[in-house]
């Protein structure tokens, strides 16, 4: 008996040596009371984006907070490669990207990499480099290269910024704190942000730990006309094409008639 306890000591010890780290899990820390100034953005004819407030409680003061904004769908991006093929500039390759956010937004109370390790922001996305190793790229045309992966992946941040889907701001004034405990921010959504769901979750760090986790659902909804001929187009498209054409025929003879009308002055 004697000799099996050590024994069982060792493989314990082993198997606690080989076991994997622990996946950080946001919901099962403190909950971060947060609450935004709307929950629904209504998508119409005159939509030209909108703005949300949103506001918090830090579990503890003086805590480090980064509130992340993303879509929960990904879209797929067809991304092309310019080359020069004699004198002439054109496409010499096609990749199919996938597994990126559609939207993804960031606000920190200071730079991530002094709030948190690499491997921790890598574990919740926060941080581009994050986005890039979960963002997956298929060759559809044309010869891959090394540095395809980095032109990509750059390439469609420029796209994205340029559309103000993607966004990062690492600076203690874009996150009012006041009293060390209570926060308000305000996320701006572009007219490129299109209907679907949207989560905005706030981490509350203390010395690189996750110490305190909220989120909020904010979501876009076409309303109206803009319902009305969407809803058409998927689901009764012989009549949609039906009714564009005569729309454009009654355009056509409507600049008709007043250029006709034009003439006789």
């Amino acid at each position: 008996m004697k000799r099996i306890l050590p024994l069982f000591i060792i493989l314990g010890l082993v198997c606690l040596w080989g076991a994997p780290a622990v996946a950080i899990t946001p919901e099962a820390k403190q909950k971060v009371v947060t609450a935004a100034s709307k929950n629904l953005i209504e998508i119409g004819l005159s939509y030209r984006g909108d703005q949300i407030h949103f506001f918090g409680v830090n579990p503890a003061p003086g805590t480090d907070l980064i509130i992340k904004l993303t879509a929960e769908k990904d879209e797929e991006i067809k991304f092309s490669v310019k080359g020069k093929v004699g004198p002439f500039w054109m496409t010499v390759k096609q990749y199919d990207v996938t597994g990126a956010p559609f939207m993804y937004k960031i606000h920190a109370s200071k730079p991530i990499k002094e709030i948190v390790s690499e491997a921790t922001a890598q574990e919740l996305e926060l941080g581009y480099p994050a986005i890039r190793h979960k963002m997956k790229m298929h060759l559809s045309r044309g010869d891959a290269a090394p540095e395809d992966a980095d032109k990509v992946f750059q390439g469609m941040l420029k796209i994205k910024e340029r559309a103000n889907l993607y966004n990062i701001v690492e600076d203690p004034a874009r996150l009012q704190v006041e009293e060390g405990k209570l926060f308000k921010h305000y996320f701006r959504f572009p007219p490129a942000a299109t209907e679907g769901r949207y989560q905005v979750e706030s981490f509350c760090f203390q010395k690189g730990q996750l110490v305190g986790y909220g989120k909020d659902i904010i979501e876009i909804k076409k309303v109206g006309l803009e319902s009305w001929l969407t809803e058409t187009s998927q689901n009764q498209p012989v009549f949609f094409g039906i009714m564009a054409v005569l729309i454009a025929m009654g355009a056509g003879l409507l600049v008709g008639v007043i250029f006709r009308k034009g003439g006789h002055h």
